[in-house]
């Protein structure tokens, strides 16, 4: 599963993803160093609007399209499984319907188990500290990020992670036009070549630390801090 991510650097992001802000998306609601993006909260996507790439805020956890429909609450999805993204209603309803983005990032966290009582939390990133982007899915002002099995340096930590797709593919998986079938194949495990797990501050638990501690490597001369989580 993929539930905490960091987009640290946004000088730049803009020209990274070759999009425009939406007018409605004030510059302090994104323009900020975020360590620990949590699910319900807003954060930026990138969508395609008349063939242009549009960088929008949206609230992390997909609430479908039939929500409001029923008395039931609807439930908050804050990922997708490739395997059933033709399955499940909510999902094959937004990939069928093109309503697919990007989602920025530069990281994102996993907690490796250590026995029965403990978890390390993991960030795991580009080593060169690029900026990279999630298959992700949204309807209404809200998304959710595509998950599927890991790749050789996540095995290690976690039986799921994000897909991360290469660039070459961020024009096909946002165009309306790809099909479903089109959009599943770009659905790839990701490389992990140029990219490292560092076991990180249990400060990044607590969902609302959003700082630069949450990414603070635990060095060999340190003991390691482990967490009940």
């Amino acid at each position: 599963m993929c539930g905490r991510y960091t987009i640290t650097r946004q000088k730049g992001l803009i020209d990274e993803l070759d999009a425009i802000v939406d007018p409605s998306v004030e510059s302090n609601q994104w323009w900020k160093a975020r360590y620990n993006v949590a699910p319900t909260q807003d954060a930026p996507v990138v969508t395609l609007r008349e063939g242009t790439r549009v960088l929008e805020m949206k609230r992390w956890g997909l609430v479908p399209f039939w929500a409001g429909k029923s008395d039931a609450p609807p439930p908050l999805m804050i990922n997708a499984r490739v395997e059933t993204l033709k399955q499940k209603p909510m999902f094959r309803d937004a990939l069928a319907r093109g309503r697919r983005c990007l989602v920025p990032a530069d990281g994102f966290y996993e907690w490796k188990k250590l026995d029965k009582k403990h978890k390390q939390p993991m960030w795991i990133h580009p080593e060169d500290g690029g900026i990279f982007a999630f298959a992700g899915l949204f309807a209404k002002d809200t998304f959710t990020i595509v998950t599927g099995p890991p790749n050789d340096l996540v095995a290690s930590i976690h039986d799921r992670m994000p897909v991360i797709l290469p660039k070459a593919a961020w024009n096909a998986w946002l165009e309306p036009a790809t099909t479903s079938d089109e959009a599943l194949q770009l659905l790839a495990v990701p490389t992990y070549e140029g990219w490292t797990a560092q076991p990180v501050s249990p400060h990044v638990n607590v969902a609302d630390n959003d700082d630069d501690r949450c990414i603070a490597a635990i060095t060999d001369d340190a003991p390691r801090q482990t967490t009940l989580f």
